[in-house]
């Protein structure tokens, strides 16, 4: 019993201190000089969340699935992240209205964009399944199976009935 306890105790708190997973790296673009030079550089897509302190959980959980989606495809797109109040000019040059806001820019140019979205929980799925990634054939996400029309509690076994 007591070994079940430190067990979970453990797990705990690993889960508050990385968050659940490892975080992946995703670093701040301060200015404009900074921003034209990461185009230059970098040969593989760029992704920039346009997040702000006063946007609350939606832009929490754009975060959580930006830094999921970088542990898992940091090879092959590196993010970045604006505050939009920090950096007006990005919200100028790439007309922001809205936070969370996430480009994915391709050879510069503007490739996707994700804002005003109903669920951003659904984030991470949008992002590996649009076309970025260019997956080997081998390694393709396997597709997330189709909703089941069926009634949710079919699978169950029958309630127990008194007296057995």
């Amino acid at each position: 019993m007591e070994k079940r306890v430190l067990y979970g105790l453990v797990v705990m708190l690993m889960y508050l201190v990385g968050g659940g997973y490892s975080q992946g790296v995703v670093e701040w673009i301060r200015d404009k000089a900074e921003w034209e030079e990461i185009p230059v550089k970098t040969e593989i897509h760029i992704g920039v969340m346009v997040t702000s302190p006063l946007c609350g959980a939606p832009c929490d959980i754009v975060n959580d699935q930006v830094a999921r989606f970088v542990e898992t495809y940091g090879d092959r797109i590196k993010f970045y992240k604006v505050n939009i109040l920090e950096t007006l000019f990005f919200a100028l040059d790439y007309k922001i209205l809205t936070v969370p806001t996430v480009i994915i820019f391709k050879e510069g140019t503007i490739n996707i964009r994700f804002e005003s979205l109903s669920d951003w929980s659904m984030f991470y799925e949008l992002l590996v399944n649009s076309s970025i990634i260019d997956f080997p054939p081998d390694l393709s996400p396997a597709p997330a199976p189709a909703p089941s029309d069926s009634d949710p509690d079919a699978d169950l076994p029958p309630p127990l009935q008194s007296g057995e």
